[in-house]
């Protein structure tokens, strides 16, 4: 959620006039996230999020924009989108494709404990339950072809060491090793700062846009990957992963194969995330208001999943 592109008072003004949102009376550029331009956007009738979409091409969109009402319909704690007067989520501004949505209360959390750990363990197995009945279809555009690609980018520029490490990790995920597990919607970037509480409520996840259908464990090894780790040290804090394990189960029982698979399902979230990280501080797009992720966290989660004893053994009782 950078600044890539400026909006003027008039232009959004006039935007907002299609929708059945009030006058425009404030919005301000949002720093945090990487990938789209998003804005606050305050209105004589309530709190909105505007997110122009930089490289996401539009005809995905509207899987994510109809994913989000589905959700948000279902019970999932999540932002609607706004329809305008002819009924569209999906809208154009500047050039780029956009839709508005509800701002949802609370903020984000930068050290949570184990309440905060097990309602976002019990949200995603809502979501991944509530997705089953959600029809459209949509496959990674983080899979093995983006892996080799981004890999070839930034190799050049890395130290002997970390070049080895990427190539043989990208070698191992040339194909899916998931694909016999359970499958579904997933988040897949469910990390503290997309998700918002009031205390320890959790009143919404957000930022959907690289949701796709794939396998439900990845995406609980990426919420364990940012939320249930010691980030000096980057080794799990068993309280808190115990918290959010136990809360998913309640609510989706994990499979025998889910748990064998759980060391590799770590070594793939930070294999994706440390190289589109790596890319973003070795490739940096312009902007007004840009915000570049540590990409040292992930490469370090990578390190975690490869270690010779499983990480998470003892999780499960």
């Amino acid at each position: 959620m950078s600044v890539y592109t400026v909006i003027e008072v008039a232009e959004l003004a006039a935007f907002l006039a299609d929708y059945e949102v009030g006058a425009l009376v404030r919005y301000s550029g949002i720093s945090a996230g990487i990938e789209n331009t998003n804005y606050f956007v305050t209105t004589s009738v309530g709190e909105y999020v505007l997110t122009l979409f930089e490289s996401t091409p539009a005809s995905e969109l509207p899987y994510f924009l109809d994913l989000m009402a589905h959700l948000a319909e279902h019970g999932v704690p999540s932002a609607h989108p706004i329809a305008d007067r002819q009924g569209r989520y999906l809208r154009e501004l500047r050039g780029r494709p956009c839709a508005l949505v509800r701002r949802l209360p609370g903020g984000s959390v930068a050290y949570p404990d184990a309440a905060h750990c097990a309602a976002i363990g019990s949200a995603m197995a809502r979501m991944h339950r509530v997705g089953t009945s959600f029809a459209p279809r949509r496959a990674s555009d983080r899979g093995p072809r983006w892996r080799a690609e981004t890999w070839a980018l930034v190799a050049p520029r890395l130290a002997p060491d970390e070049r080895e490490l990427l190539r043989a990790s990208v070698a191992e995920f040339e194909s899916d090793p998931f694909e016999a597990l359970p499958q579904g919607v997933i988040h897949a970037d469910l990390f503290r700062d997309n998700a918002l509480f009031e205390g320890h409520v959790l009143t919404g996840l957000i930022d959907f846009y690289y949701a796709f259908n794939g396998a439900l464990i990845y995406d609980l090894a990426v919420a364990v990957a940012d939320w249930c780790m010691d980030e000096g040290k980057y080794r799990l804090e068993a309280d808190l992963a115990r918290a959010m394990l136990t809360a998913y189960a309640a609510e989706r029982p994990i499979t025998d194969d889910e748990k064998a698979a759980w060391s590799r399902a770590l070594r793939a979230a930070g294999l994706r995330f440390w190289l589109s990280r790596l890319k973003d501080q070795l490739f940096p797009r312009d902007g007004a208001l840009v915000h570049i992720k540590d990409p040292a966290p992930f490469k370090r989660v990578l390190l975690f999943g490869r270690q010779p004893d499983d990480p998470f053994a003892g999780l499960w009782a």
